[in-house]
């Protein structure tokens, strides 16, 4: 076993060890990836203080410990701890009693205690702050890890969970430094890898990803999961060819899956390898028949390559396996709108409404649909019911608002509130989507408001320098201001702009653009 001034760390069964100062600290962690963010997962944690003289009644239950018997150490350190009240280290050990038994309350109020008896016992504000850790008071936990870190600033384990706590908040810059500090406990644990590993590809630093991937690959038995995990990171942070090794590392040792097949798809594209991708599409779809996901990326491939009348095809086949898909009908109402097929499409969104009836997109797309066909009051119909769905989503406020500014009523001015209360609620949620200001400048300017409008233009193009209504309305008021320069970069970046355009492209196809093509599940 290791000194007591030694600390050991299990990843994968396998021991390492590590210093820390005074405590021995065993402790184990899985990783498990949700929707951008990591969870870490508790097994045990241990800070065992050496008993001094006049402690040598609590060495066996400190064995028991250590031999994984918290259920027997727990009667007589608190037997001891009665005894002796004002004992900081029977409360540490009684703390990690309670957290082998993962009753993370319990062990957070005695790591409590030692540390109100003794406010430099580091080891126990260690245990205090990984306990919050894994009870999900994170603000609470990186409060313990900061005082140890200024205490102690080379001690690896603050500096993991900082690092930590920074890469669920996106602050890769600062979690890859804490990471650095953490040392080989983060840089050498293959549980912490996918943080680590987003945190220098997010910092453009592609040093330790390109050694983690040389590792990874060159294992005999390589971790399909943390493969997995390192060819989806280095997709999302446009790395496509060091992706495309990291999955194909995967297929070798035959651990693929149909999800393994469709990212390596999407990587082939990105490194256009158009051929490659389409196989490895096909090759999710012959691996799990009944994935909805296959069935969507392959017909997604497609329509981006323009082939929309193939990626219908798709779409048949998979509606043919399953019938009763929301999401396959929706896909194939967008391929069919973008084929200029409205009929159908609105046939295929109101299917997929029935299906699935608490879902939004099909009411915000029908309502994308009516309003191509001039049908702006029922447009407005959809998207209210849209907003009744999910008032938080600016989408529908936005489109409603869109909607109302089509209409031709007699009360224009209630109609025209109703439409700038609706974006104001939109930016609101969302102050970054360019088309809300936009439109806004435009209803702005209609009521007399031109210092307004103009505002809200030029905001619109910070957001977004491609923004056409912006392009137009804002060369059109400059120069109505004799502002003519200013008026004539806006018209040549609006011609230029219309010549990148699709032939045939309607005005559905550009409002579309507000709806995501891949509804979330």
């Amino acid at each position: 076993m290791a000194s007591s001034q030694e600390g050991v760390i299990r990843v994968h069964g396998q021991e390492r060890i590590v210093r820390d100062n005074r405590s021995v600290l065993a402790w184990g962690a899985i990783l498990k990836v949700g929707m951008n963010s990591w969870r870490l997962i508790l097994l045990c944690t241990l800070a065992l203080v050496p008993a001094v003289a006049q402690e040598l009644p609590a060495v066996p239950a400190q064995a028991l410990l250590e031999e994984g018997k918290p259920e027997s150490a727990l009667p007589i350190l608190l037997n001891l701890q009665r005894a002796s009240p004002t004992d900081p280290n029977l409360c540490q050990q009684i703390g990690i009693a309670y957290t082998q038994l993962n009753n993370l309350v319990a062990a957070e109020r005695y790591y409590r205690k030692a540390i109100q008896l003794n406010p430099r016992f580091h080891a126990a504000r260690k245990n205090l702050g990984t306990v919050l850790w894994f009870l999900n008071r994170r603000d609470e936990a990186e409060r313990e890890f900061l005082i140890v870190a200024k205490a102690l600033p080379g001690d690896p384990v603050p500096h993991l969970y900082l690092g930590l706590a920074d890469a669920e908040r996106h602050q890769f810059e600062h979690a890859k430094e804490e990471f650095e500090r953490a040392g080989a406990l983060a840089l050498d644990n293959p549980e912490v890898i996918p943080p680590v590993l987003e945190s220098y590809l997010a910092s453009r630093d592609v040093s330790f990803p390109t050694t983690v991937l040389d590792r990874l690959t060159r294992a005999e038995s390589p971790d399909a999961a943390i493969l997995s995990h390192a060819g989806a990171l280095f997709l999302q942070y446009g790395h496509p060819e060091q992706a495309i090794t990291a999955l194909e590392r995967i297929v070798s040792v035959h651990n693929d899956s149909a999800e393994t097949w469709r990212t390596l798809g999407e990587a082939y594209d990105r490194e256009g390898k158009p051929d490659d991708a389409h196989r490895a599409y096909e090759h999710a779809i012959e691996m799990d028949p009944n994935s909805e996901e296959s069935y969507l990326s392959l017909a997604d491939f497609a329509s981006a390559h323009a082939n929309n009348d193939y990626a219908l095809q798709v779409i048949k086949r998979g509606l043919e396996r399953l019938p009763q898909s929301s999401l396959l009908r929706f896909e194939r109402g967008i391929l069919l709108a973008l084929i200029g097929n409205r009929t159908e499409a609105q046939a295929s969104f109101l299917q997929a409404n029935r299906l699935k009836p608490d879902w939004k997109l099909p009411l915000l797309a029908l309502g994308v649909s009516e309003l191509e066909a001039g049908n702006a009051a029922q447009a407005a119909v959809m998207f209210q019911r849209a907003r009744a769905r999910d008032s938080h989503d600016p989408r529908a406020w936005y489109l409603y608002a869109l909607a109302l500014s089509k209409q031709d009523t007699g009360d224009v001015e209630s109609t025209r509130a109703r439409a700038v209360a609706a974006l104001r609620k939109a930016i609101e949620i969302d102050p970054d989507d360019a088309n809300s200001h936009a439109l806004l400048g435009r209803l702005e300017l209609d009521m007399g408001n031109t210092g307004a409008a103009s505002r809200q233009w030029e905001t619109a193009l910070k957001l977004d320098p491609d923004n056409a209504t912006a392009l137009y309305q804002l060369s059109l008021l400059y120069r109505k201001e004799a502002k003519r320069d200013e008026a004539q970069q806006l018209a040549a970046k609006l011609q230029q702009l219309k010549a990148k355009q699709r032939a045939g492209e309607s005005q559905l196809v550009e409002i579309l653009k507000v709806v995501p093509q891949r509804p979330p599940r």
